[in-house]
């Protein structure tokens, strides 16, 4: 599928292929091809990219998110939005955006489910009531006729007993899973995949059978792609990442100000051959 993606990538700029057939080429793409005394080279054409939102600015005194959407509009890209639900806090944030932002968002973006699994500072582990955090975020967003399908816990705090409550209430993608990202005690993706897939029902960080796609976030030497981070930093993990990489996903917070990075990443990947799509729209296609 890559293959002839970037072969039709060249195909319509006049460039000839570097590649005659699927055993030449590899995820890992490297080419150089001259034409009117330009050269492309070493730059993987056709990367997809997927932006997802953190959405938890009710209670942190500045939300950027209509200046977020005014460069979307603007470059035509769509963004995930993750609207946060908490046990301390459930519906601050799924208020503000009901209120605010909802009617705001283009409808060829996604909304999506995002859980904050800590009570009074403490992480919650126990299976089941992670599971009714779960079904109380997809009740609240079902009351502002919202279906999510994508979801992210927050601070990478997903626990494999979290996959059959999410599958359970339609959930198809997530895009918690930061590899390389280890914090004592809490969360440990050593060694995690770096590219889309679907894990084991007893090992988050492994191929299996679940039906759930993970999506991980794009890092690069123990850094994590978001909006708000500067530009050099950012910049390295998507060079990086357009050489390596078939999905780049990026995060942003909508209390932090990423828009002068958004409208930037957006042209810097768009010169380069990348498309934007949404979470579930990368699940959809995943695989085919």
């Amino acid at each position: 599928m890559l293959l002839a993606k970037r072969n039709d990538f060249f195909t319509r700029a006049g460039w000839s292929l570097p590649f005659p057939n699927d055993n030449d080429a590899g995820l890992h793409f490297s080419f150089a091809e001259t034409k009117d005394n330009i050269t492309i080279k070493g730059v993987v054409p056709m990367a997809t990219v997927v932006v997802s939102v953190d959405c938890a600015a009710a209670n942190q005194g500045r939300c950027y998110t209509p200046d977020l959407v005014r460069v979307a509009e603007e470059f035509h890209v769509p963004m995930t939005w993750l609207i946060t639900v908490s046990a301390n806090d459930p519906m601050s944030n799924v208020m503000l955006y009901h209120a605010e932002y909802l009617h705001r968002i283009p409808s060829w973006h996604e909304i999506g489910l995002r859980v904050h699994f800590q009570s009074n500072g403490s992480p919650i582990t126990d299976e089941r009531e992670r599971g009714m955090l779960i079904q109380e975020g997809k009740d609240l967003l079902k009351q502002c006729h919202v279906k999510p399908t994508a979801f992210r816990a927050a601070d990478h705090m997903l626990q494999v007993s979290d996959l059959r409550y999410l599958e359970d209430i339609g959930i198809v993608v997530d895009g918690t899973v930061a590899p390389g990202v280890v914090v004592e005690d809490r969360v440990d993706w050593s060694d995690a995949p770096t590219q889309p897939y679907h894990p084991a029902y007893d090992n988050l960080k492994v191929y299996g059978d679940a039906k759930l796609l993970l999506v991980p976030v794009a890092t690069y030497r123990g850094q994590l792609a978001s909006l708000d981070m500067e530009w050099g930093a950012l910049e390295g993990i998507l060079d990086y990442h357009l050489q390596n990489s078939e999905v780049i996903s990026i995060t942003a917070r909508d209390w932090a100000n990423g828009v002068a990075n958004w409208r930037r990443c957006v042209q810097y990947l768009r010169e380069r051959g990348c498309r934007f799509v949404t979470l579930s729209q990368v699940a959809s296609e995943w695989g085919r």
